[in-house]
């Protein structure tokens, strides 16, 4: 019956003049000019402890429509059940322009929507208030709502639904609501779907993005200062929303005596309480503060790592931890720095993994072998060699991938702005089928080749658009923090669907996941590019699992 009467006012709203709306999957990009689509319903599915989204597009069809405000209802769901509105978040889809396609792109330029302006402040749920013309502090010169649908124009909502990990299985309604001035108000139906099964709270997949040491200048604060201090911590709060592994601020890791004895005691506390409250599963180990580790300096590099280890082990982190060694060794020279470093970490401590970018198969034979080396090997997805990525497994190490520019043959799996949504998501079920447990990125916040990054697209050597660029500035949006992007939602999308991978290998074995998982990701440059047969296989993924645990 609720959805009945809902279902009735969405039919009674299509004559309301002026205003077309519709509802899109949240798998792929709404263009600016793009016209309407038919779809009329938000239906989406989700478990227990995921979030999910979904987009609703407005489009004016002659004059402006000024004023337009959206929101969301609870979602009423099976016996009394029920999910709060304060669990919905919205954001506005902000167009940025890019001048100029990536190589191997075949887009166009122009607009694309990725910046996330949100509806309330994700520091204390506040409204957020425009610049007055002098934009004054506080300010902000993007304001996701109110705002105006203009002729022939679209505007976006993007809206994430947060379900409790508690929260009962079955299905859930309410309704998205669209106001403005001089139409007849718009309401549309959404129906979730609750699975009954529940993600980790403490993801599966372990990641690296780099540090936030960058946003300093964007934010017009001092490195190191207490302001600093604040909003780097929302940036970390930012990736542990969308179940990245938030790097450790340089602060929280215990100081380290001359001799290279670490001292955990004025840190400790707070480093834990960061570890515990943002689900934290990989420790990067910091490198030896005593200049090159090698040479003059090995004896304190040991100690620096060994006593780290045991202070790890005693806290229940040296599971998670690593040590980045080198990043893309590139000639004899860089291979066998590698050979060295990792003997000096090994003979810290047997349990010590090096990880290093590079792929299991030797750049050039001459280069010898890195076996025995490295213990998490990160190779560019193209780069992976799957023969030698099995030994690499019989030998107990480790595999996570990583990704930058466009390198590869053509049609990899690239992440520019001007490649569809749907790359940044299949990339985890690529990682999934190569048996690859961890994600690397060299940032997520590169702004230099920006003179503005919301006016003027960041391209890393002024060719590849939005690289190393998952996070905006949040100074435009009036925010001492950062404002997400599309894509950034699209990678916490993969990793949902890895966790749905990973929970019915658990439930009904590995065999039956990997096979689900071969349906979407075949290559590192074929995979399927339609969003619905994506869906599709997750909802079988879904179905299964709550079969297994029926029986």
């Amino acid at each position: 019956m609720v959805f009945a009467s809902l279902f009735a006012a969405l039919i009674a709203a299509a004559d309301t003049p002026g205003l077309s709306v519709w509802i899109e999957r949240g798998t792929a990009r709404i263009g600016f000019n793009d016209p309407p689509g038919a779809r009329a319903v938000a239906e989406i599915e989700a478990a227990q402890g995921e979030v999910e989204p979904f987009q609703i597009a407005l489009r004016a069809a002659s004059e402006p429509v000024a004023n337009v405000r959206v929101t969301c209802s609870d979602l009423a769901g099976p016996d009394g059940a029920w999910i709060p509105a304060s669990e919905i978040r919205l954001f506005r889809e902000f167009f940025v322009y890019v001048r100029r396609p990536s190589p191997r792109s075949d887009a166009s330029p122009g607009l694309y929507p990725d910046a996330l302006l949100p509806f309330q402040s994700p520091i204390d749920g506040s409204k957020i208030a425009p610049a007055d013309a002098r934009r004054r502090k506080g300010g902000a010169l993007f304001v996701a709502s109110p705002f105006t649908v203009w002729r022939g124009a679209n505007e976006v909502v993007w809206i994430d639904v947060r379900v409790p990990q508690d929260a009962r299985a079955g299905s859930y309604e309410g309704k998205v609501s669209v106001r403005a001035d001089c139409i007849q108000a718009i309401e549309v139906p959404v129906r979730l779907r609750v699975w009954g099964f529940a993600l980790p709270e403490t993801p599966a997949v372990r990641s690296c993005f780099g540090g936030f040491g960058r946003i300093a200048k964007a934010h017009g604060v001092e490195p190191g200062s207490d302001a600093f201090r604040a909003i780097e911590i929302r940036y970390c709060e930012a990736m542990a929303e969308h179940r990245i592994t938030p790097p450790i601020p340089e602060y929280l890791y215990p100081a380290a005596d001359p001799d290279g004895t670490i001292r955990p005691e004025k840190t400790h506390a707070e480093l834990k309480a960061y570890v515990d409250r943002l689900r934290v599963n990989a420790f990067p180990i910091q490198r030896p503060p005593f200049g090159d580790p090698l040479g003059a300096n090995r004896e304190k590099a040991i100690r620096f790592f060994r006593t780290t280890m045991a202070y790890l082990r005693e806290n229940g982190w040296a599971k998670g931890a690593y040590w980045y060694a080198l990043d893309e060794p590139n000639d004899a020279e860089a291979y066998e720095r590698v050979r060295q470093l990792a003997r000096l970490a090994h003979d810290a401590d047997p349990d010590l993994p090096v990880l290093i970018t590079e792929q299991t198969k030797a750049s050039k034979e001459e280069w010898g072998t890195l076996e025995g080396a490295v213990d998490i090997w990160v190779p560019l997805w193209p780069l992976h060699d799957a023969p030698t990525a099995a030994r690499a497994f019989e030998r107990g190490e480790e595999l996570w991938s990583y990704t930058a520019l466009c390198q590869g043959p053509d049609g990899t799996l690239w992440w520019q702005i001007d490649f569809p949504l749907l790359n940044y998501r299949v990339a985890l079920w690529g990682n999934w089928c190569c048996r690859m447990t961890g994600l690397l990125y060299w940032t997520a916040v590169y702004w230099e080749h920006a003179i503005d990054p919301w006016l003027d697209q960041p391209s890393f050597r002024g060719a590849y658009n939005g690289e190393g660029m998952l996070l905006y500035p949040g100074t435009h949006a009036g925010l001492a923090g950062p404002v997400t992007s599309m894509r950034l939602k699209a990678i916490r999308e993969g990793i949902e669907d890895y966790e749905y991978l990973a929970i019915l290998a658990a439930r009904v074995g590995r065999d039956a996941a990997d096979r689900e998982a071969a349906e979407i990701f075949r290559s590192w440059q074929d995979w399927e590019r339609d969003p619905e047969k994506l869906l599709a296989t997750r909802r079988r993924i879904a179905g299964r699992i709550e079969a297994a645990k029926s029986r």
